[in-house]
């Protein structure tokens, strides 16, 4: 199962209504790719498990309604259980989250990595959320490396498979990456296409038609 992407115009009508803090339900229910693989990560702690998560995620009460979603962690401060549903979870900008120079390089990590062709089993798995946590937490931004800075990971499998990713990350980003927020649980990451110009003007010319014809029936009235 891999990351679904909200379509363009989906993305822009979240982002919209991003102002509007609407709590959503989330139900994570396992491993997307099993395992999982174990880290080891300091500042923050952390040893145990780490790799993409799958479940469902959307507006509905009732989780059987929502569509499949498949996400990383982006919060290692607090915790989760799977195959609990969750509805306290809001969206957050990943520029209000992280910031826009780590709001962008995490867009970059994703276009360059979140395919097929390189996460597909455990160990690439924990890689790829060893790379969003590197981004994240470390501060010596623009430059990454799970070997050293304040965030390290020195003795897993994969923390030089997300090392070697992080020192070629693309240099244009194709994705928004924003966060999936609650106040008492483990906060995760939301991905969307990056509008094409002309598709984006295209979403504008519809809106301002319907706009127009609104104020047309209103006039009638």
């Amino acid at each position: 199962m891999r990351l679904r992407y909200l379509t363009p115009i989906a993305a822009a009508c979240l982002l919209l209504g991003a102002a509007t803090a609407r709590a959503d339900t989330l139900n994570l229910t396992g491993y997307t790719f099993g395992g999982p693989a174990t880290v080891a990560v300091s500042s923050p702690n952390y040893s145990g498990g780490a790799g993409e998560f799958t479940g469902t995620y959307g507006p509905d009460a009732n989780p059987l309604n929502n569509p499949s979603f498949t996400t990383y962690c982006t919060d290692l401060l607090q915790s989760f259980a799977f195959n609990t549903v969750y509805t306290d979870y809001v969206f957050q900008s990943g520029v209000s989250a992280w910031g826009a120079t780590k709001a962008n390089d995490l867009g970059r990590l994703v276009t360059g990595y979140r395919s097929a062709a390189f996460v597909n089993d455990s160990t690439s798995s924990a890689a790829f959320q060893l790379a969003v946590w590197e981004i994240i937490y470390e501060v010596q931004t623009p430059y990454y490396s799970l070997a050293d800075g304040s965030f390290k990971d020195t003795t897993s499998a994969a923390a030089l498979l997300a090392t070697g990713w992080l020192s070629d990350l693309p240099n244009t980003s194709k994705v928004t990456v924003d966060k999936l927020l609650s106040r008492e649980h483990q906060d995760f990451m939301v991905t969307t296409p990056v509008p094409e110009p002309s598709t984006f003007a295209l979403l504008l010319a519809g809106l301002a038609s319907v706009g127009f014809v609104a104020r047309r029936r209103s006039r009638s009235i």
